[in-house]
């Protein structure tokens, strides 16, 4: 058993992230009590103004600091807008100041100049908070400077931004303290950012909405990220896609600051084969990168779909995933990583011709993960990606006893000795592939220091909603440690659990490090009963901590984890059982894995998606699961197999799910062959919060009815509107 270190989360963490800072945070913490303090609120009554100047970002930070405010019941703050005079750096701001006021009024000059004082030559999202007994100071150096400092602000007053607000959290996604005296400790805090890039990726987006992706974006600006990766078109499957989401994120990145990268995988999103035969070759899937006109022709089209959209910041030019080159390429470039240089600076000088400021990415990945050999370079304005998916989570990036970890180690530390642009880590620790499993933030940690001393710029990271419940913890200690790659493992974990989990931070301690544990170990015979016997040990963790937070947010949050526990299990027991040859075992497992799956898709801890339905025998398509995870309910049956004699009868069960947490009458139809009859071919399911609602509907072979196999459709619809349809085989027998 680990003890946890029970610390302030905001004096713990926020504090710690200062890279610079004037009257360290977490020590000023701890000296507040002796500090003069100013006053936001006292028994539930303001006692300030909010002014602000700039744009839409200090506007919006403004209304987040009076909304937090009178959440925590310190009633509504009064908010204007106010004129600076000649601010220098501190060009957008919020001013808070005690009393009220009639009309907008001018930013005090001490002020201002305390802040460009402070902010001079710091570099972009440095962000200040400066509090006196005669006011509270919040800006940065640019747009988000200023959002930044006010959730730091609200994190000291005790607000915890755990989690995006999706829907399945039920408002357990953040913790809001409850008090009617609200005041801010005197203090000088500039905190400066270690690295650039802070990032979370859509990637496969299989289960992203236009409601989950406003909540990603507004915990996004709570963390201090800065980049939101989306696709230009995942494979080509018209799922996800940018084009289809701009306008609902364009807003809320907007209010935030927060800049969208588009593109992905691949060139021939750009260079359509069917559209430009010519420049392909018969067995490759990139263009003919040899030839000049098919380069040329790749570069307008990528030019004109930037000019277009001039909110892209920075565009991925990437070749398709599986890459196949053509030996000709090959023949004239000597390497992928060669003709990728050869593409990739073609775009970038044609950028800046076009007048378009856009940064260019490419991913040092596959045939393309080393470096360019001598006479071949990337421009430097290029923000190199280091994508080390073959490396393993069982062991840190830096430890020399992995010898995959210790041959990527290498290749990054030569981009970083080569390349004199930004290099960034696309991290691999949400890969799909380990489905509901794994916690690896031990390892993380130490990859963070270990990229901060080889001289890394960022980091980004799968961002699925549909299953960010289950490893929260893992996508918080990544933005925490994008501002401060030297939290430790303790440090993270001795400041979030308690806040967290309250009284059950000890059994939460445990259960991470029974799940921290590379799943990939389940490709090795044997290791699967190890790895089983500590998610049984994690999954009486849960339960203890269960026992503990009862009425809690947390209590929430541990209902669903649990539920994850089984998961896992069943996850686990599938390969033990193959490995085994045991057929009955497995097709156990799979049935148990197939119900709790679709039975929890929509709950937090599993996304249903290619990489998890083959577990239990089946395959779906981006098209299937976009739809459920982007309607407002879901309909299902949970069994898909009977066998029933003639003139016999089987229970069929009908069940229905609250996607969006609203609540909704579901409607459903079963339709039944001929030789079959339904006691009732209609009916409707309330569906709310995450546990379905189900009804069982008797069905009944003729005594006449010829053996076979036979096909029931059950649809679904909400408010007239179809949702699904699903289908189950009636196998009848003499």
């Amino acid at each position: 058993m680990k003890h946890v270190k029970r610390r302030s989360f905001l004096a713990g963490v926020a504090g710690a992230v200062a890279a610079t800072t004037i009257g360290a945070p977490a020590q000023a913490a701890e000296d507040a009590g002796s500090e003069a303090a100013f006053a936001l609120a006292r028994n539930g009554h303001g006692r300030a103004t909010v002014l602000w100047w700039g744009g839409a970002t200090a506007q919006f930070a403004a209304a987040e600091l009076a909304d937090y405010v009178e959440r925590m019941g310190g009633a509504r703050l009064q908010i204007l807008r106010a004129r600076p005079e000649q601010p220098q750096t501190a060009t957008s701001g919020v001013l808070v100041l005690p009393g009220s006021r009639r009309q907008a009024t001018t930013v005090p000059p001490v002020w201002l100049a305390e802040a460009d004082t402070q902010l001079r030559d710091q570099t972009t999202d440095s962000y200040l908070v400066s509090a006196t007994p005669h006011g509270v100071l919040l800006t940065g150096v640019g747009d988000r400077g200023v959002v930044y400092a006010t959730y730091a602000l609200l994190e000291q007053l005790g607000v915890g931004f755990f989690a995006p607000q999706f829907s399945y959290y039920q408002g357990a996604a953040e913790t809001v303290p409850q008090t009617g005296d609200i005041t801010v400790r005197a203090q000088t805090s500039l905190v400066t950012p270690p690295w650039p890039v802070r990032r979370k990726a859509i990637e496969e987006g299989w289960s992203i909405s236009q409601a989950g992706l406003t909540a990603l974006i507004d915990w996004m600006g709570k963390q201090r990220l800065n980049i939101l990766v989306f696709p230009y078109d995942y494979y080509g499957a018209g799922v996800s896609r940018y084009e289809d989401f701009a306008a609902g994120m364009a807003p809320e990145l907007a209010k935030r600051g927060i800049v969208v990268e588009v593109g992905g995988h691949g060139y021939d999103a750009f260079l359509r084969r069917a559209d430009y035969p010519q420049y392909y070759t018969p067995g490759s899937n990139v263009f003919n990168v040899h030839d000049e006109a098919a380069v040329s022709q790749y570069v307008a089209e990528v030019v004109t779909y930037l000019r277009a959209r001039p909110e892209i910041a920075i565009f991925d030019c990437w070749p398709p995933d599986g890459a196949t080159w053509p030996k000709a390429t090959l023949a004239k470039f000597g390497t992928a990583t060669n003709a990728e240089v050869h593409v990739v600076n073609k775009l970038v000088a044609a950028l800046a011709d076009a007048g378009l400021h856009v940064q260019v990415e490419r991913i040092a990945y596959g045939a393309g993960l080393d470096t360019p050999t001598a006479g071949y370079a990337f421009d430097p304005k290029v923000l190199i990606d280091f994508a080390a998916y073959g490396r393993t989570y069982a062991a840190p990036f830096s430890d020399p006893s992995s010898a995959v970890n210790a041959y990527h180690l290498e290749v990054l530390r030569r981009w970083r000795a080569t390349h004199p642009g930004t290099l960034a880590i696309y991290d691999y620790s949400r890969r799909y592939r380990w489905r509901e499993l794994g916690n690896p933030i031990g390892v993380l940690a130490q990859d963070a220091e270990m990229y901060r001393s080889v001289g890394v710029n960022g980091i980004g990271m799968y961002s699925e909603p549909a299953n960010w419940l289950q490893f929260e913890a893992i996508h918080l200690f990544g933005a925490r440690s994008a501002w401060d790659p030297t939290l430790t493992y303790d440090d993270f974990t001795g400041s979030y659990l308690p806040a967290r989990f309250g009284p059950a931070a000890q059994e939460m301690a445990d259960y991470l490090l029974r799940t921290a544990d590379d799943p990939d170990v389940l490709n090795t015979p044997g290791q699967g009963t190890a790895l089983r016997t500590k998610y049984q040990a994690a999954a009486a963790d849960v339960a203890a901590a269960r026992a503990k937070t009862a009425g809690t947010s947390a209590a929430i949050v541990l209902d669903r984890l649990a539920w994850g526990c089984e998961l896992a299990l069943a996850d686990i027991d599938i390969s033990r059982y193959t490995q085994a040859n045991d057929q009955t075992g497995k097709q156990q497992a799979m049935a148990l894995y197939r119900r709790l799956t679709q039975q929890h898709r929509f709950n937090g801890i599993q996304l249903d998606s290619s990489y998890t339905t083959p577990r239990y025998g089946e395959q779906v398509t981006r098209a299937q699961i976009a739809e459920e995870y982007r309607s407002p309910a879901w309909g299902y049956l949970p069994q898909v197999q009977f066998t029933v004699r003639q003139g016999g009868s089987v229970d069929v069960t009908i069940s229905a799910q609250d996607v969006d947490f609203q609540g909704h009458d579901v409607e459903w139809t079963l339709t039944t062959p001929q030789g079959l009859t339904a006691e009732r071919s209609q009916g409707r399911l309330r569906a709310s919060g995450p546990l379905e609602a189900s009804e069982t509907v008797r069905l009944s072979a003729g005594t006449d009815v010829a053996p076979g196999n036979y096909a029931v459709t059950v649809t679904f619809a909400v408010g007239g509107g179809n949702l699904t349809s699903a289908r189950c085989t009636i196998t009848v027998t003499r």
